[in-house]
């Protein structure tokens, strides 16, 4: 053997050890960090991810590489600035929705959550691509460790609380949630003058963010459905239900012939029905908490009103 080749043959080999020993040697999928499982197999290590940004809020981002269950990941990196692109923007910014990036960080396990962080290199692939609107999701279907990180739509949910600060809690037939943040640029969302009020029905898109053994929602977008200030039908009937909202039971009230009542759920499904004359008080146990509509037929007439269960 050459003797004089020796050397350059180390340093070749000394090079490969050192790629694989960072595992910069090659970029990892979200579902392969995810791991398909509670606690990521790359917990503690350093690793390259290539995504489209889906949902952001300045210092924290969620990235995509593919749709559905394990392919979305958290990342943290306040350090992460895409440089000024005129005429597109002209001044440095964080990520925003559309960009694509690669990125090299640590993976760190915070809350059960799954997350990128201490980001030591970015590359800016691309902007403004779009993103679909996400997975389908009731509630109940949220509250699953394949959909951390990833993008969800749910629809339709009735506001059960207002916002305190940012958060607000939501409901289906399925569930109650917990929502995190506003999205003071959709006009439906201020049309009633105070943002989202109890009974409110919308259709929510998000991040699936696990904090301990609970599921929630950051959210990005929102469509107005209807609001609880314009849901009332009235026709020629003098209906009435209270307490509204009401916890155990509801009196219904106002007719002035025997009639039929019925109770539907935010899905549109029958949930109580039964006959009044005059008056009736209807049991409320075992609906989740949310919002209902109440239909009353009498003599050829329906009158509907909208009756919040908290």
């Amino acid at each position: 053997m050459n003797a004089a080749r020796i050397p350059s043959q180390i340093a070749c080999f000394a090079v490969l050890f050192l790629l694989c020993a960072t595992g910069k040697s090659q970029t990892l999928t979200c579902a392969e960090i995810q791991g398909e499982s509670d606690v990521s197999p790359y917990d503690g290590q350093e690793v390259t991810v290539s995504g489209k940004v889906t949902v952001y809020f300045g210092d924290v981002w969620y990235i995509q590489d593919d749709y559905g269950p394990w392919n979305g990941l958290m990342c943290v990196g306040p350090n992460v600035i895409i440089e000024a692109n005129p005429p597109w923007w002209s001044e440095p910014r964080q990520p925003e929705v559309g960009d694509v990036l690669q990125l090299t960080g640590t993976i760190v396990e915070t809350d059960g959550n799954t997350q990128m962080m201490q980001i030591t290199d970015y590359v800016f692939n691309d902007f403004w691509n779009a993103t679909p609107a996400g997975t389908g999701v009731t509630v109940e279907e949220m509250m699953d460790e394949s959909l951390e990180g990833t993008r969800a739509r749910l629809d339709p949910v009735t506001v059960v609380s207002a916002p305190d600060g940012d958060v607000w809690t939501v409901s289906d037939a399925t569930g109650t949630l917990t929502v995190y943040g506003l999205d003071t640029d959709d006009p439906g969302m201020n049309e009633d003058g105070d943002g989202p009020t109890p009974g409110d029905v919308y259709r929510i898109y998000g991040a699936v963010r696990q904090i301990g053994e609970e599921y929630v929602l950051d959210l990005s977008d929102i469509d107005t459905l209807s609001l609880v200030t314009g849901v009332e039908e009235q026709f020629g009937m003098a209906l009435q239900l209270t307490p509204n909202p009401a916890h155990h039971e509801v009196r219904i009230s106002g007719l002035a012939q025997p009639g039929t009542w019925r109770i539907f759920d935010a899905l549109g499904r029958s949930v109580r029905s039964g006959m009044a004359t005059g008056s009736c008080t209807v049991s409320l146990q075992g609906l989740l908490p949310g919002r209902y509509t109440v239909h009353v037929t009498a003599a050829g007439e329906t009158a509907r009103k909208p009756l919040i269960v908290n």
